[in-house]
């Protein structure tokens, strides 16, 4: 507790230091609030007993009053300046998050114990009470009961100190007891993480248009429904416990107060009924005992809260702090790239019970056009997320121009790549944002690179021509490209990028035999001085690589030309021979 307590307090000073101003203004602002409520009763009774003049009375009360008024204006006004911090300190914590999630090891994001890890840093930062934002309100209001419990302790030390014993026993009492329940509320808390990604997960598809075809064509909305009830089930079912947590620490703290405050007013009655009390004493005093008792509560309250912080700031800093394989390695100096050699290589996913991908051993040298096929799940792109860095391999190793890629700094390798996946994605921003990340970009390089991909006229067609904004769900102006048209934009995104090794990893899957054909010919004139990969389960665009990749079943069945493998008459020759009508109705289009 004591590490994160003191990560959390360097971060606060670090980012919104002005909201210390703000923090101790308000610390006796509150705690002179029950003191002068309590007093105002005492004063008038000992101005009337006194036999004062009105006009005495009024200017006694109304100084009181105005005080009152302005400690009273002042609390909410101080807190919602310390509550301003702690959101600035919240998004400050979240930025923090958003970075982790742009640069942890792509394994940790398909991986689901890591997404649960992920989940539950999310908590310390997500929401206007959550740890990371709750917190120095929570330190506020621990300081303002050290100092409510000090004061009041020396003036109901006047009357007996064993009122004092007895209401901190209470409340020792009372601190483990409610200890005890918040560590209960934390456990739950952790437990919904599980459900919550699942709900997360099923609810992000019903708004996905990509998948909203199949719900509707299949009829499988009522499987959608039942299975975000049974996540919202579990979800609720945790927060139930939580509640009813919740619920025993209302009803612990209203017991004890009760039996506090019917202690000492028994007491004070005792004390009036033999003279060593006046009755405006009494008032006050019992004002004093209640707002002590309230100030020993809030102490217990507020360092269970420190220390809910605490643990979700643990979780943050577990998920934030662990290292990545991406964040160690030498930086290249050299982008030059003659050979990429995978010696003995397997990886097997972290859920998975056999490898994917088993004894590898492969050579790429500069210049080749490699094509990687197969059936679908045989290993093809998890062999290519091996060779551009996105996983790390389980056994043996990969080898940049004979160098151990392990090595080398994740962030610096993956420059060597220009990869077009099938799985794509534009960002809500210009074209040229999409095209070169950059703000700061070369026109006539990113004009080039349009030209050699085809989408130069359509580019230059726009109104705002490549300033023109993407993504038509976030920006009704933003323009909608064609699927042939993103891959074009693709393929300039590759070219402006300029990297040693190209990587199509069936980026025309949607395309028909045809187009995608032609596309991988243009490709192809654009690979000069490249090493180039192609996957595809389709075998469109093998004959112009000079090597071509069997894999089955994770293994590499067969290696060499498009006629060398149909010589062979195996794996590759059967699947060419089941493609060859769609071959054909290319030879027929391109005669015509």
């Amino acid at each position: 507790m004591k590490e994160n307590l003191k990560y959390m307090l360097k971060n606060w000073i670090a980012w919104d230091r002005k909201s210390l101003i703000y923090f101790f203004i308000r610390v006796p602002a509150m705690v002179l609030q029950p003191i002068i409520t309590a007093y105002i009763p005492k004063a008038m009774i000992d101005a009337i007993t006194e036999g004062v003049t009105t006009q005495r009375l009024i200017l006694i009360i109304g100084m009181l009053s105005l005080l009152l008024t302005f400690t009273i204006w002042m609390d909410p006004f101080m807190q919602e300046l310390v509550r301003g911090g702690a959101r600035i300190v919240r998004m400050r914590y979240a930025v923090m998050a958003f970075q982790k999630n742009l640069s942890t090891d792509y394994v940790n994001i398909e991986n689901l114990e890591k997404r649960e890890i992920q989940k539950r840093a999310e908590n310390f930062y997500n929401g206007r009470w959550s740890g990371g934002a709750n917190f120095i309100d929570r330190c506020n209001q621990f300081c303002v009961a050290v100092v409510g419990v000090i004061t009041s302790s020396v003036l109901i030390y006047k009357i007996n100190i064993f009122m004092i014993l007895l209401i901190v026993a209470t409340c020792i009492v009372q601190f483990f007891i409610l200890k005890y329940l918040a560590g209960r509320q934390f456990e739950n808390l952790g437990k919904a993480a599980k459900p919550s990604n699942r709900f997360n997960y099923f609810y992000k598809l019903c708004k996905d248009g990509k998948a909203s075809k199949d719900i509707r064509l299949y009829s499988m909305s009522d499987y959608f429904i039942k299975a975000l009830a049974v996540s919202l089930y579990q979800i609720e079912k945790t927060y139930a416990r939580y509640t009813h947590q919740s619920i025993a620490f209302d009803g612990i703290t209203a017991l004890l107060n009760l039996i506090r405050e019917a202690i000492a007013y028994a007491y004070l009655v005792y004390l009036v009924t033999i003279d060593k009390l006046t009755v405006s004493d009494f008032i006050f005093y019992f004002g004093i005992i209640t707002g002590f008792s309230n100030w020993v509560v809030g102490l217990v309250g507020a360092y269970n809260q420190i220390e809910r912080s605490c643990n979700e700031c643990k979780a943050y800093r577990e998920y934030i702090e662990s290292e990545d394989i991406a964040d160690k390695g030498e930086i290249l100096t050299d982008n030059n790239v003659e050979t990429i050699e995978f010696k003995n290589v397997s990886y097997k996913y972290p859920s998975a019970d056999e490898p994917t991908l088993k004894n590898i051993n492969l050579k790429f040298n500069n210049g080749e056009n490699i094509a990687i096929v197969g059936e679908n799940g045989a290993g093809k792109t998890t062999l290519i997320k091996l060779l551009c860095g996105l996983y790390s391999a389980t056994s043996g190793e990969i080898l940049l121009n004979g160098v151990d890629t392990s090595t080398i700094s994740k962030k610096s390798y993956f420059d060597l790549f220009s990869p077009i996946f099938q799985d794509y994605y534009f960002l809500p921003m210009t074209i040229q944002q999409n095209m070169t990340a950059s703000l700061d970009y070369d026109a006539d390089k990113l004009n080039s690179a349009f030209e050699k991909a085809g989408i130069f006229d359509k580019i230059n067609s726009l109104p705002n021509k490549e300033n023109t904004l993407m993504d038509k769900e976030v920006y009704n102006e933003a323009v909608d490209f064609s699927g042939g048209e993103k891959q074009k934009l693709l393929l300039a995104k590759a070219i402006y990028k300029n990297a040693p090794v190209l990587i199509l990893d069936e980026p025309t899957a949607a395309l028909d035999p045809i187009a995608e054909n032609e596309l991988y010919l243009k490709y192809n004139e654009l690979t000069q001085g490249k090493l180039s990969f192609f996957i595809s389960h389709r075998l469109s665009s093998t004959r112009f690589c000079d090597r071509i990749l069997f894999i089955s079943s994770g293994e590499i069945m067969e290696e060499g030309t498009h006629n060398e493998l149909m010589a062979l008459k195996g794996n590759y020759y059967k699947m060419y021979q089941l493609q060859s009508y769609y071959y054909k109705e290319q030879e027929v289009a391109i005669n015509e």
